[in-house]
């Protein structure tokens, strides 16, 4: 596995392009950065010269993707040894085999999906885009979930959401209340067609008015309006009860998440 070159980028996103739903944000984050910003590095195994396996890393995480069934997995497992993250995303199946070569990471299991037609509620007017100075006050949200506060840490997650919002590569949607942000989701990539939404949290104390729901079904809203495609990532319960609305989402991929027991950091 090595990192790809200025020369090899076409060629690797076309890889990415031809099976999208399975490697969103590679092939989205490929597309957005090429191979010359150093927070978004890529690495490639080849077949017969073409692309097996691809590898991103993004700050404090790894992607990974082949649409092969067997792939470069002690290649794969070596490079994340040289270069430890707290999380590691990839298709379910990939992230189960890559799980049994790196012991020290728990796995958990979910779905992707593309999200179904919206909903209006009046309290729509309540919620805005996010501006890179509201970063550090959602990233402080976010944290308050073991989701988030397992895998970041608030000021790399502030510094990594206020540069996706300034790079134009993502955006915040949050609901004020009460003179602060009780509710945020956000579109975390996206490009001219599709977009991924995550990052969807609520203040404990206004957990029971609905809010997650709500911020998800304006997000759904904007992005109808604009003509984009949006996928969602569902790993966990809490997600599914904010939404209300997996069930009906077409299921459309599965995918796992690697991340690094709290024993094994530093």
């Amino acid at each position: 596995m090595r990192k790809v070159t200025e020369n090899e980028e076409s060629a690797v996103l076309k890889y990415l392009q031809d099976h999208v739903s399975e490697c969103i944000y590679l092939c989205i984050d490929l597309q957005k950065y090429g191979t010359r910003n150093p927070d978004a590095l890529f690495w490639c195994s080849w077949k017969s010269n073409e692309p097996d396996t691809v590898a991103m890393k993004y700050y404090d995480s790894f992607q990974i993707f082949s649409a092969n069934e067997k792939w470069d997995t002690a290649s794969t497992a070596e490079l994340i040894k040289k270069h430890p993250v707290m999380t590691i995303s990839g298709k379910a199946s990939m992230i189960e085999e890559l799980s049994e070569l790196l012991p020290e990471y728990t796995a958990a299991y979910g779905v992707i999906v593309e999200e179904a037609d919206y909903r209006e509620f009046e309290q729509f007017g309540s919620i805005r885009e996010a501006v890179p100075e509201d970063a550090m006050e959602i990233a402080r949200l976010m944290c308050t979930d073991q989701e988030f506060g397992d895998n970041y840490e608030v000021e790399t997650l502030a510094r990594q959401l206020a540069d996706r919002m300034q790079e134009k590569a993502g955006r915040s949607y949050v609901m004020w209340e009460d003179g602060k942000i009780v509710a945020h989701t956000a579109i975390f990539a996206e490009n001219k067609e599709i977009a991924v939404e995550s990052g969807l949290i609520v203040d404990a104390a206004y957990q029971s008015r609905f809010y997650g729901m709500i911020i998800h079904e304006y997000v759904k809203k904007q992005l109808a309006q604009e003509g984009k495609k949006l996928y969602g990532f569902r790993i966990n319960d809490r997600m599914k009860r904010c939404t209300k609305a997996v069930d009906s989402d077409p299921v459309c991929g599965h995918y796992g998440k690697l991340t690094r027991r709290k024993e094994n950091e530093g």
